[in-house]
């Protein structure tokens, strides 16, 4: 009995380390990394709505990346510059709780949102279900 003991608590330290060195993995998000996971996730529902002018507006709060989102003279082109603000959406969203990326294999499109229902913001609303949680 007091092997078992010994052994459950010697898992029960070994699981806590890995979790805390996964924790540690992740980097501590600034305000400026906030914001812009913040706007980006107002641009990604604005596009899943295919709300052009709401991904527009959703642009100032991307910083200087936002630039060619707020210039978009269309869905076609707002979706566009989205997929390349996925790209650092995904570096700053990884290891972070609560972000999830997903992948479009029709599209071969990824993009991050904080909600585990697929919400795919380049098909609009006639692909709004296409897509996947990548691990």
């Amino acid at each position: 009995m007091k092997k078992l003991r010994i052994t459950s608590l010697i898992t029960l330290v070994a699981v806590c380390v890995a979790l805390a060195g996964a924790t540690a993995d992740a980097a501590t998000l600034s305000d400026k990394d906030k914001q812009f996971l913040a706007g980006y996730e107002k641009a990604h529902t604005a596009l899943v709505a295919d709300d052009l002018s709401g991904a527009k507006a959703a642009a100032g709060d991307l910083g200087t990346e936002g630039a060619e989102l707020s210039k978009s003279a269309s869905l076609k082109d707002a979706r566009s510059a989205f997929e390349k603000l996925s790209a650092k959406a995904k570096q700053l969203a990884a290891g972070q709780p609560g972000y999830h990326v997903y992948h479009c294999p029709m599209l071969k499109k990824d993009w991050v949102q904080t909600s585990t229902t697929t919400a795919n913001p380049y098909g609009g609303k006639d692909m709004i279900r296409c897509g996947e949680i990548q691990k």
